[in-house]
């Protein structure tokens, strides 16, 4: 067994020297084995690999890749906030957006919170840099961040008297955008930056419409314009 472990030594010990390793001039057949042990790293599960590789992936899809402003649209004067995409060719879009409606008729500030979900289905390149997203379809929840607002009627009217939450409205939209994509060499702060407009009304104006089949169509219809930059 002695000229096993010689060889196994003359082999180790070539290992060593081809990978720059220092070497005693005393070397015996046990201290290169210790040290070649201690030179191979340790295999890594490749199950525990995998598990890292889809939490790093989760928690990269959390990261907002969108920037939203946007001006009217009856969420508030002006509005921003973040946003997500997904989807097989990222055609749906999760939006939230804080809003502030300015001073009117000497009413006081508020400031108000929107989650909207999109739908973005198609995209017509017109160049390498630009394509236009004709139909995209939204569904809003909208609120105001004030005590003079509810979402159950005040004790202080008659049970039924309106009927709906001051507080709490729902949005229905379809709009157009025209997208312009930034060359790579030239982006700073996005890659995408997208001009759009959203046509849309709100579960309050479409009561009101039912209720009362006078009112134009054009006193529940409402418009936003807004631009959204691609991360």
């Amino acid at each position: 067994m002695k000229w096993k472990r010689l060889i196994f030594s003359a082999l180790a010990a070539t290992s060593l020297f081809a990978a720059g390793a220092a070497v005693p001039d005393s070397l015996s057949s046990d201290s290169v084995v210790a040290t070649v042990i201690e030179t191979v790293p340790a295999p890594v599960n490749p199950r525990y690999e995998q598990r890292m590789a889809k939490r790093v992936e989760l928690w990269n899809r959390l990261i907002p890749n969108m920037l939203t402003l946007q001006y009217a649209g009856d969420i508030g004067t002006v509005s921003a906030g973040i946003g997500w995409d997904y989807g097989r060719s990222n055609q749906w879009e999760t939006h939230l957006l804080i809003g502030l409606v300015t001073k009117q008729n000497r009413q006081k500030a508020y400031v108000t919170t929107t989650l909207r979900e999109t739908y973005v289905p198609w995209r017509i390149r017109l160049s390498p840099l630009w394509s236009i997203r004709p139909l995209s379809v939204s569904l809003s929840a909208n609120t105001i961040l004030n005590g003079d607002f509810w979402v159950s009627e005040p004790d202080r009217y008659p049970s039924g008297y309106y009927g709906f939450s001051s507080k709490i409205r729902f949005h229905l939209g379809l709009g157009q955008r025209i997208a312009f994509s930034i060359p790579e060499r030239k982006r700073v702060a996005a890659r995408e930056v997208s001009i759009y407009y959203e046509i849309s009304t709100c579960d309050l104006y479409v009561r009101q419409k039912i209720k009362s089949s006078s009112i134009p169509l054009k006193d529940i219809i409402v418009i936003g314009l807004g631009a959204i930059f691609v991360i």
